[in-house]
């Protein structure tokens, strides 16, 4: 595997969980009405402005984004990382 992969990867799941949690942070009514009824969450009587595909859209890439990355910094700190580069 090239060199440039690893970091590649890492770079473009940290930009993509980074988009994902803000774009979340700046719709939290339509995130709110997402998981009302649960854990206490009261949505607001406003109505959201994203939709529910929405929502589940960013809460996947963020997830997704947060998962690969913490894989991979695993796979770096156990050093499985470095085997696969020569």
């Amino acid at each position: 595997m090239p060199l440039w992969i690893f970091p590649a990867v890492f770079a473009i799941a940290i930009v993509a969980t980074m988009i994902a949690g803000i774009w979340l942070l700046l719709h939290l009514t339509a995130l709110a009405y997402r998981f009302a009824g649960r854990f206490d969450i009261v949505p607001s009587p406003k109505r959201p402005q994203a939709s529910r595909c929405a929502v589940h859209i960013a809460l996947a890439t963020f997830a997704g984004g947060l998962l690969v990355t913490l894989t991979m910094q695993v796979l770096a700190m156990t050093g499985v990382a470095s085997a696969w580069l020569h």
